[in-house]
């Protein structure tokens, strides 16, 4: 027979615990009534007692009892809090009660965490001196660090020069305008947004941040001044290592399959 124990998850810890103990060294020791369930809950919930009763009906007994629902309370101790793991970050105007902040400051507080290495991927940069320069000065404070960049390097309509070319003007422009620091970061791109053919073409389109393979911000915004303080742009927060870490793996992976090429800084 499958027991449905719904009516003992939706008890809060501290009823559960209640019970538990009830059932080791109480009142529920001594017998399963409706009186017990009603003293111990301030109410008498019908469903935790059916629950309960198909439980010792099936053979369980008072200490049986205490051992499922203490597992149940360590369980649920364990999980963590979805609500500290994902957290929206909401970019654009203010909407009464809800928040919202730019984007620019999730993305800062996850450099400043960083220890060992920051992935950033984004389709567009534009005055991104201005957005990188914290990044900079974590690099300058901690040798260690190692910060790459995917972005994406795409031929101009009617541009006929070299790949080549195209990717060492594009990586003037970056030092240049973007990253204008001696402490250098790798940068790469994928080799199929130089195609001079529409059918081949292909961009690099995702946009996130990932730190030290524990936290992501996977965003809809690029590395642009308006894309980070001023338009609507929604993204995740993610603070669940797995989740991470598998983001930061497919970009490596795509590197060291050489879908993506490294530009020389």
């Amino acid at each position: 027979m499958r027991l449905n124990l719904d009516a003992l998850h939706a008890l809060s810890t501290a009823n559960l615990r209640a019970l538990a103990t009830s059932f080791r060294d109480g009142q529920l020791a001594m017998g399963l009534t409706a009186a017990s369930i009603n003293q111990l809950l301030c109410g008498c919930d019908v469903d935790v007692l059916s629950c309960l009763e198909t439980l010792v009906s099936n053979g369980m007994g008072a200490p049986q009892c205490a051992l499922l629902l203490d597992a149940i309370t360590n369980e649920r101790e364990r999980a963590p809090d979805l609500a500290r793991l994902f957290e929206p970050v909401l970019s654009g105007p203010d909407v009464p009660g809800v928040p919202t902040g730019d984007t620019a400051a999730a993305m800062q507080m996850l450099v400043q965490e960083a220890r060992k290495e920051v992935l950033l991927v984004g389709y567009a940069v534009y005055n991104g001196e201005r957005l990188f320069e914290p990044l900079a000065l974590r690099m300058r404070e901690n040798p260690e660090l190692k910060v790459t960049f995917c972005l994406n390097i795409a031929r101009r309509f009617g541009d006929t020069s070299l790949d080549s070319e195209v990717v060492n003007r594009y990586a003037l422009d970056f030092h240049q305008k973007h990253w204008p620091w001696p402490e250098l970061p790798e940068l790469y791109y994928d080799p199929r947004a130089l195609s001079e053919s529409s059918e081949h073409r292909a961009s690099l389109h995702a946009k996130c941040v990932v730190v030290d393979h524990r936290a992501a911000l996977i965003t809809s915004a690029n590395f642009t001044d308006a894309a980070q303080y001023r338009n609507i742009e929604m993204g995740l927060l993610v603070r669940h290592s797995p989740l991470a870490e598998r983001v930061a793996d497919y970009f490596e992976g795509l590197r060291l399959s050489g879908h993506l090429l490294r530009c020389p800084l």
